[in-house]
């Protein structure tokens, strides 16, 4: 019994669908509980291909270790430093199979998150990729509770959600390889962000599915590239949502009211972050920005509050907020 046991399981990985995850890294400290991660999904048609970019720490020992003991899982590559899209993009050239799952390198996976995210594909044979949602945590792997962000759960056609609200993060996606025909690969000129310009193409020629469910942890962490310049981050967030409403007129010229309320919201939350890094200057700039997209969201306490020494002002968040 137990030699059939095997005999089926191995007839059955034949049979099922090849994925592929690409785990970029650069100096992750965390890099080895991700391929675990991977490894130890109930769905094991899966290869793992490593992008190391760069690193100059013990990555690639850590990597050589799993590849002597998982050879016919695992592919390692070295290249230097050139980014994560530039990463992302050399692991999808080194991709083969039919479908393509993303994993950060300071994220984990739950163990049947493949599982079920194939399951909506097998549901929903016209979608292109499916995403899920997500538990936050800290360094320490301990569950942020009141953690802001949150996973907007929507399928089908989610354009206009996704523009109204980055809720797709990499770590949650697969997609179907024919995919990438129309979508094309991560822009590699974007410092930062590569990840929801691609989305938000991806969004646009495919319909989503999802699990609602929470399959996976993302780290969230002071040291991560994401939280390492607020204002290039929101430079190049705004510049992205420029660029592509440039390109998709029709899409603008149907949701114009929408579209500028959420610049407006964007000008807002860049305000309040020069308010936390002391920039009353730049803040009151944002604020007036947002006047411009949406009078409607403008307010008098913008004005005030970029009157008021830091100081003070984080006083006066701490007991009442923004």
């Amino acid at each position: 019994m137990f030699y059939v046991d095997i005999l089926g399981t191995y007839l059955l990985n034949i049979f099922m669908r090849a994925v592929d995850v690409i785990i970029p890294t650069h100096n992750c400290i965390y890099i080895a509980e991700a391929i675990e991660s991977v490894l130890n999904q109930t769905y094991k048609n899966l290869q793992v291909i490593v992008i190391d970019d760069g690193s100059n720490d013990n990555t690639s020992e850590l990597i050589q270790a799993f590849l002597k003991k998982f050879p016919d899982k695992i592919s390692y590559y070295y290249q230097e430093q050139q980014g994560p899209a530039a990463a992302r993009n050399t692991g999808i050239k080194k991709s083969s199979n039919e479908y393509i799952a993303f994993l950060d390198a300071d994220d984990i996976w739950l163990p049947d998150k493949i599982e079920k995210q194939l399951e909506v594909f097998n549901q929903n044979p016209d979608i292109g990729f499916v995403y899920c949602d997500n538990y936050f945590i800290d360094k320490n792997e301990k569950i942020i509770k009141d953690y802001v962000r949150k996973v907007k759960l929507v399928e089908g056609d989610i354009l206009l959600d996704f523009f109204m609200d980055f809720f797709l993060i990499t770590s949650g996606i697969i997609l179907k390889r024919i995919c990438l025909k129309k979508t094309g690969l991560f822009d590699e000129a974007l410092e930062v962000g590569e990840d929801f310009d691609f989305f938000l193409r991806l969004a646009k020629n495919f319909r989503a599915g999802v699990v609602k469910k929470k399959l996976y942890f993302r780290r969230v962490w002071l040291s991560s590239l994401s939280k390492q310049n607020f204002e290039l981050n929101r430079i190049i967030d705004i510049q992205t949502l420029i660029r592509f409403i440039k390109k998709n007129p029709s899409f603008y010229n149907k949701n114009v009211n929408k579209i500028k309320k959420r610049f407006s919201e964007f000008f807002i939350n860049f305000g309040y972050d020069y308010l936390d890094n002391g920039n009353n200057f730049k803040a009151l700039k944002s604020f007036i920005s947002a006047y411009k997209y949406n009078w409607k969201s403008f307010k008098i306490k913008f004005i005030f509050v970029c009157l008021l020494p830091i100081n003070i002002r984080r006083m006066l968040k701490k007991y009442y907020g923004k």
